[in-house]
C-alpha cells in the first residue's frame, strides 16, 4: 500500500500576498483571502486567468478585458464556486466598464508587496464575478514563493517512499515551474483545480493507499473530507471558518511539521 501526500499551493506551498480591486469602490485592498471572499457569497464565482506577467502588464490598459483576453487568445477558467465556463464566459464579455487597467492595477499593487519579501515569485490573476448581480466584482493578484523549510519537505517525505502531488486552483503553467523548483514532478501536478476537483484527485489516489491532503483554505474543505487525513496549515496568516478546523486532523504553524506526522503512517 502506497502512501500519497496532496499539497495545496498558495498559502500552502507558496507564502502569498494579494491585492483585491472591487469594482464597486475602485479601491485596492491588500491580504484578502480571495477563495474566502468566494465562500462568504453564494453567488461568487473565482475565474482563473491564464496570462503571465508581461500579457498582463504590457497590454493597452484602456482596452476593455474582454476585448484583451479575446485578442491576445487567453484563456480561464473557474477556479472556485459553481458556475459553468459558459455562464462566466457570458458574463466577462457583456460587462462594459472593467478595463485591462484595473487588472494591472491589482497586480502591480500585488507585485510591490511580493517584492518587499522575495525578489523571485510567480505572479496570478483573476477575477470574482457576482452570478446574482451578473458582473464582475473583484479582480483579483496574488504572488506567491515558496515558505522556509518546503525544499526540505519535499525530499523528506520522497525518502520515506511517498508520492507527493501539488492540486491547486492557481494556473498549470505556475505551478509547474514551482513543482520543477521543489523537486516535484510536473505528472503530479494539477493546476486550475476546484474544491471538486481536488477532492477527486484525492479519491483517484486512494485507489492505490492512503491520502494525507494539506492545505490552507477553504477552497480544500471537499479534499479535506475525501482524504484520510487532513492538515491544515496556519503559515500564511489570515481569518479561517471554524469548519476548516473541524474538518482537519492535524493544525501545524510551520509546514515542515507535515514530515512528523507522515512519518506515522509509513
Amino acid at each position: 500500500m502506497s502512501l500519497s501526500v496532496v499539497f495545496d499551493s498558495a498559502g500552502t506551498l507558496m507564502k502569498t500576498e494579494r491585492a483585491v480591486f472591487s469594482r464597486e469602490t475602485g479601491e485596492i485592498t491588500l491580504g484578502l483571502e480571495t477563495t474566502l471572499l468566494v465562500f462568504e457569497d453564494k453567488d461568487r464565482v473565482l475565474v482563473l486567468i491564464n496570462a503571465g506577467n508581461c500579457d498582463i502588464l504590457s497590454g493597452n490598459p484602456n482596452m476593455p478585458l474582454f476585448s484583451w483576453i479575446s485578442e491576445n487568445n487567453i484563456s480561464y477558467a473557474v477556479s472556485c464556486g459553481h458556475d459553468t465556463f459558459e455562464d462566466a464566459t457570458r458574463i466577462i464579455k457583456n460587462d462594459s466598464v472593467s478595463t485591462l487597467q484595473n487588472l494591472q492595477d491589482a497586480a502591480l499593487a500585488c507585485k510591490a508587496e511580493a517584492e518587499k519579501e522575495n525578489s523571485v515569485f510567480a505572479l496570478n490573476t483573476g477575477l470574482i464575478l457576482n452570478l446574482r448581480k451578473n458582473s464582475i466584482e473583484f479582480m483579483v493578484a496574488a504572488a506567491g514563493y515558496p515558505f522556509h523549510g518546503v525544499k526540505e519537505v519535499i525530499p523528506a517525505l520522497r525518502d520515506m517512499g511517498a508520492e507527493v502531488f501539488v492540486a491547486s486552483g492557481d494556473r498549470q503553467e505556475k505551478l509547474e515551474a514551482a513543482a520543477e523548483f521543489l523537486g516535484i514532478p510536473k505528472d503530479h501536478v494539477f493546476g486550475a483545480a476546484t474544491p471538486d476537483k481536488k477532492a477527486e484527485i484525492v479519491s483517484d489516489l486512494q485507489s492505490f493507499g492512503t491520502v494525507i491532503m494539506v492545505g490552507d483554505g477553504i477552497n480544500d474543505i471537499s479534499a479535506f473530507h475525501k482524504a484520510d487525513y487532513a492538515v491544515l496549515t496556519l503559515e500564511q496568516k489570515g481569518r479561517r471558518p471554524d469548519i476548516l478546523f473541524d474538518a482537519a486532523d492535524f493544525v501545524i504553524e510551520d509546514i515542515r511539521e507535515v514530515i512528523s506526522i507522515t512519518k506515522r503512517f509509513v
